[in-house]
């Protein structure tokens, strides 16, 4: 008679979401503006665990890349008081409180730049800049030297200089300030810049290049691409100036010969130099798309990758007139640009040509782009026990 072996027990199945490994893949992959995270931390303590671990930070940081819109910032009436507003979607907009400062004396500010979490801000009557970190709160005032006349501009950027690190959350990195300025005596024009690392607190020997005669004020807030500034030349329709980080060096770059209305330099789809142009028609305008290339040749020449109507992307029913529209801003985190067409201010995603038709009166904003974690510090007590 035989007999029969014990049957083994079933494996008892794994739910998906009680792998660590797993759930932490999962919420790598959430979007990442602030809601989605935050939602997630409150699901248990477990859940909250992972999401608030400085090293899954860090991966959802890198696996995103790009930090999201949070907002913008504006300068009221030009004086001593910074403006918030979110750009979220209720209920999860950023309180205006919470990115807000205040300037004690009354005197004349201007904002110059918003980028890799930081702002940077000027007290011309002062000389003095203002770098601020809204999410920290952290600020430090830095005097600009005193060969700079008032008509200078700035940047701000993050000093890290690892290949891999993603910016968005720089808040304990070092960061540089550029400071240009122009000037003209007689049959003489030119620029000159000067770099300052927090890092050394120091600023750099001047870098001066000749320009154009004529109008040589700067159009608008650099654009960084690469390791590299780049500003339009407001009196020349034809000139970029161009800012080297790693050389120190400036430079001045002819545009397309075509462009006839309004320009915004951009990062191209190779991450080098590009340029959006409103071209005619008039009551059909066209966006444009530019590359900087390099021929065969070796010589370094503009080449049209895209023309689209701009009707077509933007869905509008009605003529747009040419000259009641103009691209104001270019949005270096999420590669996009904001157009004023008539009335109206419009957003469009350039590697979609997806738009969406904003609110706030865009020529005196700077959009801000961070990763934001606030909130994440939910106390234990009102978390699930998982």
């Amino acid at each position: 008679m035989s007999c029969r072996r014990p049957s083994s027990p079933s494996p008892v199945p794994v739910v998906p979401l009680e792998d660590d490994n797993l759930l932490d893949e999962i919420l790598l992959r959430l979007p990442p503006q602030p809601p989605y995270l935050l939602r997630a931390s409150l699901v248990s303590k477990r859940w909250r665990r992972i999401a608030t671990d400085p090293q899954f930070l860090r991966r959802f940081h890198v696996h995103h890349r790009k930090p999201p819109v949070l907002g913008v910032f504006s300068c009221v009436g030009r004086k001593i008081s910074f403006t918030f507003r979110s750009t979220l979607d209720p209920p999860y907009r950023i309180p205006r409180d919470r990115f807000s400062l205040s300037m004690k004396v009354a005197t004349v500010y201007d904002l110059l730049d918003c980028r890799h979490g930081r702002v940077l801000i000027i007290n011309r009557d002062r000389r003095q800049v203002t770098v601020w970190d809204p999410i920290t709160g952290d600020r430090s005032l830095v005097a600009v030297p005193p060969e700079f006349n008032n008509n200078h501009i700035g940047a701000v950027l993050c000093a890290a200089g690892d290949q891999g690190h993603v910016h968005g959350a720089c808040h304990s990195i070092p960061f540089k300030l550029v400071v240009l300025s122009s000037y003209e005596h007689g049959d003489e024009a030119g620029a000159f810049a000067s770099v300052y690392s927090s890092e050394t607190g120091v600023w750099s020997e001047f870098i001066s290049i000749a320009l154009p005669q004529g109008d040589i004020n700067f159009s608008g807030p650099g654009t960084l691409v690469g390791n590299t500034l780049y500003w339009l030349l407001r009196g020349s329709r034809t000139s970029i100036l161009e800012f080297d980080l790693d050389r120190q060096s400036l430079a001045v770059i002819k545009r397309p010969h075509s462009v006839d209305h309004s320009v915004q330099i951009i990062r191209a789809e190779d991450g080098g130099l590009g340029l959006a142009i409103l071209a005619c028609p008039r009551y059909h305008p066209l966006l444009q798309i530019w590359e900087r290339k390099i021929n065969s040749y070796g010589a370094a020449i503009w080449v049209l990758r895209k023309t689209v109507e701009l009707e077509k992307i933007l869905g509008l029913r009605f003529r747009i007139d040419k000259f009641r529209s103009a691209m104001v801003q270019y949005v270096e985190d999420v590669h996009a640009i904001v157009l004023l067409v008539h009335t109206s201010a419009f957003m469009v995603q350039l590697d979609s040509m997806q738009s969406r038709e904003i609110h706030e009166h865009v020529r005196s904003y700077y959009h801000f782009t961070s990763f934001y974690t606030q909130g994440l510090e939910v106390p234990c007590s009102s978390l699930k026990q998982k």
